[in-house]
């Protein structure tokens, strides 16, 4: 499965340049972190599924993007201030 939905969604939903880092990526899933309101947030993509797993514990946030990137249930995520 493409990545592609994961790169337009943070393309879409944050500031230029935006910013994804994998750390880890195979056929199932995608690893790493993206850059909400200047903090580095860890991600889960599920690459069947499109899902996006932002945050761990119980801060997680899911979202789940169609194959253009765009939000198909919920609004925008963004991190409180801490």
């Amino acid at each position: 499965m493409s990545l592609k939905p994961l790169v337009m969604w943070a393309r879409d939903q944050f500031p230029q340049p935006y910013k994804l880092r994998y750390t880890t990526k195979n056929q199932i899933e995608v690893r790493g972190l993206v850059k909400i309101q200047d903090q580095w947030v860890p991600f889960v993509y599920d690459r069947q599924h499109r899902v996006i797993t932002l945050g761990e514990g119980e801060n997680a946030r899911t979202i789940r993007i169609n194959q253009w990137g765009w939000e198909e249930d919920g609004g925008p995520f963004f991190l409180s201030p801490s």
